[in-house]
């Protein structure tokens, strides 16, 4: 009948689906994984039997590109939802604030989006890439558009301060400081290989590329060393020597400036909660 011809087509599909190899099929879907893990997920664990038992390793790559703040490396700022928002805890500037996520990929390209749930009038927000030890940070100062690069010891202190990298236009900037209280979304676009960074905010086309490098030997470094004279401080951290291939991941750090008084506390949250490859 008429009526049953659609389920039947449908059936015909289906089959014809099952009956590709099952290397084409895990292939298939792990292109899906780069544009949607929640996408690849529901592929792989509510389809029937036979797609399950040929998608069996894709659950386990999805995990691997979940995105979570890491509570060991975080410091002063609280983490929830399932680890995707992170919130300021403390208003005593950017010294000791600093957040950062799983490990990246150290090849290709990565992305992620990051969304400005709140933010107080005097926040100064840093998001971008860390080192994998938490010590060397790059970052998009959100109030500012440029790239701040910081050096920490071991105790998240600030030692060292690199010279600021210029992202934006001069159209790009007059347009983003004409906005900076309506920036919701920031896209991190990390080239492994090249070892640059680069974001689009609220879905404009990207800024310019900045070099993921050590601080520059103009950096201001910071009297932290307690040898000098500093205090009961941890010594001066080694400034971070990146090539491409260079373990990183995701940073951010929500803070105030030493006088500034904050009316309520800032959050930023993984959008999606998981990376993808641009």
């Amino acid at each position: 009948s008429q009526l049953a011809r659609p389920s039947m087509a449908q059936a015909e599909e289906h089959t014809s689906l099952l009956s590709l190899p099952e290397e084409i099929l895990l292939r298939t879907a792990r292109l899906c994984l780069s544009a949607s893990l929640p996408a690849a997920v529901r592929l792989a664990t509510q389809t029937c039997h036979t797609l399950r038992r040929a998608l069996q390793p894709l659950p386990a790559e999805a995990e691997r590109r979940r995105l979570r703040w890491q509570p060991s490396l975080t410091l002063r700022h609280a983490i929830s939802s399932d680890g995707r928002l992170l919130t300021k805890t403390h208003a005593n500037g950017q010294d000791c604030a600093c957040a950062a996520g799983p490990l990246l990929p150290t090849a290709g390209r990565s992305a992620w989006r990051l969304r400005v749930e709140e933010a107080d009038g005097e926040a100064a927000i840093l998001v971008g890439v860390c080192d994998a030890a938490g010590r060397s940070e790059w970052g998009l100062n959100l109030r500012r558009g440029d790239l701040v690069h910081l050096n920490r010891n071991h105790k998240g202190q600030i030692v060292s301060v690199g010279k600021s990298a210029v992202l934006m236009t001069f159209q790009q900037r007059v347009a983003h400081l004409a906005n900076l209280d309506r920036v919701k979304v920031v896209e991190v676009i990390v080239d492994h290989d090249a070892s640059t960074l680069t974001f689009s905010i609220d879905g404009a086309p990207p800024l310019l590329p900045a070099p993921i490098s050590p601080c520059a030997a103009d950096a201001t470094v910071l009297e932290r060393d307690g040898r000098r004279g500093g205090g009961d401080v941890d010594a001066v951290a080694p400034r971070a020597s990146l090539s491409g291939g260079a373990a990183l991941r995701p940073y951010a750090s929500l803070s105030v400036a030493a006088g500034k008084q904050s009316q309520r506390p800032d959050r930023v949250s993984f959008c999606d909660g998981y990376l993808y490859a641009p």
